[in-house]
This record gives structure tokens, C-alpha cells and sequence, in this order.
């Protein structure tokens, strides 16, 4: 498992690379307006598409306590068909009518469908444990999609979304292809077939619901800092946050925080169901370690280079971001202790302390956000303080309550 986790970081930051570079030919072959329809389209199905990526923790974890794959299988395959369903009645007419992207209706039908797909396998490997497939999936997905749009582009002509959605489509076809042909050969194929909804379908599916909203929170905690700032200051100082600081913040989440679910939570969940103390006390050591290391290191860098980046890579204008960078490097030792721990507590079972943990965050970061705007300091900064002081209070109430189940977990 740490061997997958640290090849998946360097994985990531290729993957990160391919996908600028996307980014980066799109903006220079396709106009401004055809480009924003995309993604906006792009975004607009991610965020219906959530409660798949959601399922994917309660996939692990029940599979780890139960070993009942064609149970949980086949309730995600029902949920898969409902989803896809209803973002086809209701989200690709919108898009068509009401956002206006002007692409043939079967291209937006056939974007679902892959995407969908594509979320379904990547659930699968993930509950199997198979880790050299994620990362190879990591690396895979961008490259396709480049790959496709400079064919789509460049040998057939095409202009406006058509060639972007049509590298979306066969990119995503690809990746669930690529899965299927070289996973199959770890696990036998789960039959279709009805499952009976006995006491642990329903815990599944209520923990699938929980912990669906429970990662919906998290984007919604980094999304409050962007209508705070929206509101209560200026577009210039919204662009800080928005063109530099957010990027580069979720980019290093991306790196450095999203493994600990990709690779330690299922690890975790297969521990705890084995009663396995020992491996879990060296497993926190490890993450502690790393913890110290990454944040110090990124730290250090942030306050030395940060400011002289930002001047060469941005316009001048753009110089305020980095005083919001170096506020979140102070306090990123803690983003990653949080995931972690938030990681335990799942695998544990217990998603609804984990769901909890998360909104709590989201009523810190309101709360003295106000509470600074009002009574200290209207600066920019106090959104960027009340974002990281929410990190923290997670992290003091989830070592809390992953301390507790650990001690339980240690008394049978």
C-alpha cells in the first residue's frame, strides 16, 4: 500500500501536468465561449454524478466487514441506473435549453453514460483494493483526453465543444475498457441479479447516502470561501483566490491529501475489520511522519518562493495571493492529519460521526468569518483564517473521536 501511495503522488502530479496541458492547448484552438459551455457542462455533471463518488467509501468499508461483493455490486449498479436516468431527463435538457450548448442531444446522452461508467469501474477497483489499476487510471484518463481532442481537432477538423466532448466520451469508454480488461483477472464476475435487502443492504445503502453527503460537504466547505469573498469583497480580490490561491491549493490536495482515501482508507478498513492493532499503530506513525515532512516542506518553499513565483508565473495584480497561500501552509499539517483521521473513522463504520465532523466545519468557517469580518478585520484574509481555523477544530474533534474508536476497538 505504500508503495501505490507514494507512486500515486508522483502518478498525480503527471496526471496534473496532462491536464493543464489540456487545458492549456483548449484555450489556445477553441473560443473562449465554446470552452467556458464545456466545462461549466463538465461541472454541471460532476456534481450530479456526486452520490456515485460517494458510494465509493461505503463500497470499501462494506466489503472489508462483509466480503458480500455481489450484494454490494448490484445495489450500486441499481443506484448507477437511477442516476444515470434522471440526469438524462433532467440535467441534459437543461444544459441543451437553458445553458445553450449547442452540441447534438446523443453527444450529451453518450457523455453521461461514459462518465457514469467510468465512475462504476473506478468504485469497483477501488473496493477490490487494487491499487497499481487506480494509479495506473490516474495516469490514463488525462492522457487520453488529450490524446482524443488533438485527434478530434487535428485530423478530423472538428471546432466549438464538439472535438471536447467527444475527448471526454472516448476517453472515459477507454478508461472503463482499460479496467474492465485488465482487472477481471483479480475477482470472478458478479451475476446481475435482484439482492435481498437484509439488515447489512440497508446499513450499506444508509452509509453510501451518508457519506455521499458527507464528501459533498467537503467541496461545499471550499466553496463558501469563494461566495464569502463574492460577496463581501472585491472581483480583484475574488481573482486572488480564484485564479491563484485555489489552484494551487487543489492541486496540492490533490497530491497530498487525496491518496490518504485512495489508498490508506481502503488499507485501514481491511485492518480494523482484522482487529489488526499493531498495523494500525504503524500506519498512523507512517501518516505522521509524512504529515511533517510534506507540510514543513511545503511550508518552507511558500515562504521563501512563493511571492517571486507568483510575480513570474501571474500578473502583478495577482500579488495578493500570496499572503492567502501562506496562511493555508501554516495549517495544511492539519488538512492532512483530518483526512487521515476522517479516513479511520469511515473505515471504522462510523459515517454519520464523519458526516457531522464535516458540517461542523462548515459552521466554524461561517461563524468567525463573521465574527472577524464584524469585530476585527474586514482584509480578504479573514476568509482565508476562517477556511483554515475549520480544518483545524475538524482535526481536535476527529482525533478525538478516532481515539475513541481505537480504544473500543482495542477492548475486544
Amino acid at each position: 500500500m505504500k508503495k501505490a501511495f507514494y507512486s500515486g503522488i508522483l502518478v498525480t502530479l503527471l496526471s496534473i501536468v496532462l491536464n493543464f496541458s489540456f487545458k492549456v492547448l483548449a484555450a489556445n484552438l477553441i473560443e473562449k465561449a465554446s470552452l467556458t459551455l464545456y466545462f461549466t457542462a463538465i461541472d454541471i455533471f460532476t456534481l450530479t454524478l456526486l452520490i456515485l463518488v460517494g458510494f465509493r467509501s461505503s463500497m470499501v468499508v462494506a466489503f472489508s466487514q462483509f466480503k458480500n461483493d455481489q450484494m454490494i455490486i448490484n445495489i450500486f449498479r441499481g443506484v448507477i441506473v437511477v442516476v444515470v436516468l434522471a440526469v438524462w431527463a433532467f440535467v441534459v435538457p437543461f444544459l441543451k435549453h437553458k445553458i445553450g450548448v449547442e452540441i447534438h442531444y446523443w453527444y450529451l446522452v453518450a457523455t453521461v453514460l461514459a462518465l457514469s461508467l467510468s465512475l462504476y469501474f473506478s468504485n469497483i477497483i477501488a473496493m477490490y483494493r487494487l491499487y497499481h489499476i487506480i494509479n495506473a487510471v490516474t495516469l490514463l484518463e488525462p492522457f487520453l483526453i488529450l490524446l482524443w481532442f488533438m485527434i478530434a481537432f487535428f485530423a478530423f477538423s472538428l471546432d466549438g465543444v464538439q472535438p471536447l466532448f467527444i475527448a471526454t466520451i472516448m476517453s472515459s469508454f477507454g478508461v472503463s475498457m482499460f479496467v474492465y480488461m485488465m482487472s477481471k483477472r483479480y475477482y470472478a464476475a458478479v451475476s446481475l441479479k435482484r439482492p435481498d435487502f437484509d439488515e447489512k443492504a440497508i446499513r450499506f445503502l444508509k452509509n453510501s447516502v451518508i457519506s455521499t453527503i458527507e464528501f459533498g460537504s467537503g467541496i461545499v466547505l471550499l466553496y463558501m470561501v469563494v461566495f464569502l469573498m463574492l460577496h463581501y469583497f472585491s472581483i480583484d480580490e475574488l481573482g486572488d483566490f480564484q485564479v491563484v490561491t485555489k489552484p494551487i491549493f487543489s492541486y496540492m490536495l490533490m497530491l497530498f491529501v487525496f491518496p490518504i482515501f485512495r489508498f490508506v482508507l481502503p488499507e485501514l478498513s481491511k485492518l480494523i475489520s482484522e482487529k489488526n492493532i499493531e498495523e494500525i499503530r504503524s500506519l498512523k506513525v507512517w501518516i505522521l511522519r509524512y504529515a511533517f515532512i510534506v507540510s514543513g516542506v511545503f511550508l518552507v518553499l511558500t515562504l521563501l518562493f512563493i511571492e517571486d513565483m507568483i510575480g513570474i508565473l501571474f500578473p502583478s495584480e495577482y500579488a495578493g495571493a500570496s499572503l492567502m497561500l501562506k496562511h493555508l501552509a501554516f495549517f495544511f499539517i492539519f488538512l492532512i492529519l483530518n483526512a487521515y483521521q476522517i479516513a479511520f473513522i469511515k473505515a471504522s463504520g462510523a459515517f454519520m460521526s464523519a458526516l457531522l465532523i464535516r458540517l461542523l466545519g462548515i459552521v466554524v468557517l461561517i461563524s468567525t468569518f463573521y465574527i472577524i469580518y464584524y469585530f476585527y478585520s474586514q482584509s480578504e484574509i479573514s476568509v482565508i483564517i476562517s477556511l483554515v481555523f475549520s480544518y483545524f477544530v475538524m482535526f481536535i474533534v476527529s482525533y478525538f473521536v478516532e481515539r475513541k474508536i481505537f480504544l473500543s476497538l482495542k477492548a475486544l
